[in-house]
């Protein structure tokens, strides 16, 4: 803008104008579903199986009674997932 002659100056001023204005335009998002609105078959106990068993398995060493009791709970848990992934295909 500056290098071009006083006689375009204002053109070029409202254009920059014009493209600024374009590009700050408020364009309507979708709606997003709240959280707490998911559907029933996103949840499958398999993951947090597998990290219950991740931090059972070393507890087995330090703290047995509680480790064998997490050990457990998480195999139930991956067991009751992969039942629910065969059930579901």
């Amino acid at each position: 803008m500056n290098k071009a002659g006083p006689e375009h100056r204002q053109d070029l001023r409202e254009y920059a104008i014009d493209l600024l204005r374009e590009g700050t335009e408020v364009v309507d998002t979708p709606a997003v579903r709240p959280a707490g609105t998911r559907g029933k078959g996103n949840q499958n106990p398999l993951g947090l199986g597998l990290l219950l068993l991740l931090v059972g398995l070393p507890l087995c060493l330090l703290f047995a009674p509680m480790g064998i009791g997490l050990v457990a709970v998480a195999s139930v848990m991956c067991l009751w997932g992969i039942v629910a992934i065969v059930i579901r295909r």
